[in-house]
Parts: C-alpha cells; structure tokens; sequence
C-alpha cells in the first residue's frame, strides 16, 4: 500500500518535469534566437533595392542620352590624327597624323561616301599642313628639316593620287616650324616658329623666295589664321589678345632685272582685347564672326565690322569647365540678332548651346581622346557637325 503511494507521487512529480512550465534559462536562449533572426532579417532588407530605386541608380551611372543615334558616319584613316582642318563648308577635310597627309573630298552630300587621297611622308615629321582654297596645292612643313614641301592631286596611270611636286621651301629657323598658312590663291605661305623663335617668315610659293620677315616680338606664338580677306593675319600669344597684322604689298621696279617686284611689308594694325589667354580661335562660316576659347573658363563671340581689326565682343558664354576646342554656325543675322549654334569641346566631350548661351544638346564620350577640331554645317536643313579627335576618327552628327 505504502509502495503504491511512494509510485504515484513520483509519477506526478515525472509529469510536472515533463510538461510543466519551462527553465528561464530555455526561454531566454530562444529570445536570443528569435532577435538574431530579426536582425539578420532587416540586414537583408536592406540590402534589397526597391526597383524603382535601382532604375535611378542604373541612370546615374549611365549616360542619359544615346550619342548613337545622332551619329551617321565615321572615316577612320589614321590611328592617331594631330592636325584637321575644314574647307568650302566642311565639303573638303585636310588631316594627318605625324607621317601621312590624308585629303577627304565629298562628291555632293555628306551621306555619300567620300574619296580620300593619301600619302605618306616617308622622312622626318609632319608638324603642319595647309591647304590653297583652290584645293590644288597642300603644303606641309616638317619638324626637324624646316623644310615645306608641295603635294597636288595629279593623274598616274589612269587614277587620281596625292604625289609630291619636285619643288619645296628651306626655312632658316633656329627651331621647328610651329604652323603654316597660305593665302585664297596659294600664292603667299606664311610661318611662324616654336619656342622663343617669333619671326613670321613669308615665302613666294611660285617661287619659294623668302619674300619678308618680321618678329612679333611675343614669346611663343599659339596659333596663326588668314583673315576672311588674304591681307590680316590673326597671331595669338601668351598675351590677353590676337594680333591683327596687315600685308601691304607694294610694287616696285628693279633697275637690274628691268621687271616690278611685289614689296610686302607688315603693319599691326590692332590687337583684339580678348582679356583672357586665347586657347583657341576660329572664324564662323560666314566670316562675319569669329569664336574664341579663354583660359577664363570663357567663350567669346568677335563680330567683325567690316574689318577683322576692328572687331568687337558680341557676346560671352560662360562655362563651368575649360574648353579646349569651339566653333560657331551662324544661321541668320539681322537686326543685331545673332541666331546660331556653338559647339564647345571639353577633352573628348561635346557640348553644342545655341548663341544664347543655352544646352541644346551633349554628346559626352564624342571620341576615345581629345577633340582637334569641329565644325557646324547645314544641309538639306539637317544640321551637321563634324568632329575630330586625335583618335584618328572624323565623326558625322545630325544635330
């Protein structure tokens, strides 16, 4: 009887054990659990990136606008271009790079495909190269020579070629020629030196006489522009300005040869204020304006009246970054209002305002290196910009 008390109190005793309420010390391991989880749980959550959230983050990283589809053509010739230049509308290009002259000419649209006429130098260097208005005579100074040399477009054995004439002009520099221009006609070349050389040098291109020199008393010139007629020449220095020199030629008889003789003689007329180092310069297509790139963050609209050295700021456009290359389409000007487009280059991005100093439209990534030159166009109302850069590519834009 005693046993059996002593077994159902030990039985009851089993069951509380068993199913009675559990040790503090259980219940506090599980809440441990329990806010692990939790955490672990908002650590994901946060993690995860709302769609719409990512889409704006997936735009920031992106370009906003495709530059593919204002783009309709590109001519690669050169693996890296150091010089390019535009003529009669950018209907004809002159480039090279530091051993090859390439001359691109369209036949009536720029959607067709154009001829391009090469040639390459096969001593020294190329460090400029220009172009007679007529198109028939390119003109390319080298680097260690000093020597100008003559190409024209001729017809060997059934075909159009690029081929060197038998005829050249020594320059007598104490450095490497820095540029060369010519007149409309190809007649006259003129050249300016590197370094601390500042003489502008003249030569008859009939010739190849040196027909007149002169300093311009500047240290390092940086640029050098015929003026819309053949007497100004533009020289820009680390000056705040560009010089405006006038070509007087004169004829005068010599008693010896019993013939006239053109006499040429420079007068600085002015000096265009630009009140910033000019980085750059170039005259609009019209010839009526001409652009300029500051060391100021700035680009300044000249307008020419009726004589280049008499020019005046137009207006100004004021950027946030240093532009190295600009050009300026002028579309109409009546009344004092300019209507028109700039293209202005920052490295190997574009960014083209109208001359009101607003965005019109970026092409960021425009090239794969550094803008050489652009130049603004129309056709069939389509406007057109060209681009080169010195990754050896001439890009085509509907704009």
């Amino acid at each position: 009887m005693f046993g059996t008390i002593i077994g159902g109190i030990l039985f009851i005793i089993a069951l509380y054990i068993l199913f009675g309420p559990k040790k503090p010390e259980i219940k506090k391991e599980k809440n441990k659990k329990e806010t692990k989880t939790q955490i672990k749980t908002k650590n994901e959550e946060k993690k995860v990136i709302p769609p719409i959230k990512a889409e704006k983050e997936k735009e920031k990283e992106e370009p906003s606008i495709d530059i593919s589809k204002y783009l309709f053509k590109t001519i690669k010739d050169c693996n890296s271009m150091s010089k390019c230049y535009f003529y009669k509308n950018g209907q004809v290009i002159l480039f090279c790079d530091e051993k090859k002259i390439s001359l691109c000419i369209f036949k009536t649209s720029f959607n067709d495909t154009p001829k391009i006429y090469n040639k390459t130098i096969e001593k020294d260097l190329i460090t400029d190269i220009c172009l007679s208005l007529d198109k028939k005579t390119i003109y390319c100074s080298n680097k260690n020579s000093k020597i100008i040399l003559f190409y024209t477009l001729e017809k060997v054995d059934g075909k159009i070629k690029l081929v060197k004439l038998d005829k050249n002009i020594i320059c007598s520099r104490p450095y490497e020629i820095r540029s060369i221009v010519c007149d409309k006609l190809g007649t006259l070349i003129f050249s300016i030196g590197t370094n601390d050389d500042t003489e502008i040098q003249i030569f008859d291109a009939i010739s190849s006489e040196l027909k007149f020199k002169e300093s311009t008393s500047a240290i390092q010139n940086l640029q050098m522009e015929m003026g819309p007629n053949d007497s100004d020449l533009l020289i820009s220095t680390f000056m705040n300005d560009i010089s405006v020199l006038n070509l007087e030629k004169n004829d005068k008889f010599n008693s010896e040869t019993k013939k006239y003789e053109n006499i040429y003689k420079f007068k600085r007329t002015s000096s265009i204020p630009v009140k910033a180092k000019p980085l750059f310069y170039m005259l609009s297509n019209d010839d009526r304006f001409f652009i300029v790139v500051g060391d100021d963050k700035s680009v300044k609209i000249f307008r020419n009246y009726g004589n280049i050295s008499e020019s005046k700021i137009y207006t100004q456009i004021n950027l946030e970054f240093n532009a190295n290359r600009a050009t300026l389409y002028v579309d109409s000007f009546e009344n004092g209002k300019l209507d028109g487009y700039v293209g202005i280059s920052k490295e190997n991005d574009i960014v083209i305002y109208n001359t009101k100093g607003e965005v019109y439209l970026e092409l960021p990534g425009a090239h794969n290196g550094e803008i050489l030159k652009m130049y603004i166009t129309k056709e069939n109302n389509d406007l057109i910009l060209i681009s080169a850069g010195n990754d050896g590519k001439i890009k085509f834009w509907k704009i």
